[in-house]
């Protein structure tokens, strides 16, 4: 049976351990987040340049590079 100290003890270390754990897993993530767009921009140009180089030169090819730098723009504005 649970006491009610038992139970304090328990809610007391939940609340000083679930924001430590957040913040943990939380700062990588965002950095990544942060970093998304500019790795996206890097991405589209490698691609737009394996594009332009493919022959024959089609436009399917540029559909990565295009979507690419759409995420890029959309995730920037996101974040």
């Amino acid at each position: 049976m649970v006491t009610l100290f038992t139970l304090t003890v328990i809610c007391v270390v939940a609340v000083i351990l679930i924001p430590i754990v957040l913040t943990i897993i939380g700062l990588p993530l965002m950095l990544l987040l942060g970093l998304l767009p500019w790795l996206l921009r890097v991405a589209g140009v490698v691609l737009l340049l394996k594009a332009i180089f493919q022959q024959p030169v089609k436009w399917e090819n540029f559909l990565p590079a295009v979507g690419a730098f759409v995420l890029a723009v959309g995730l920037g504005w996101i974040f």
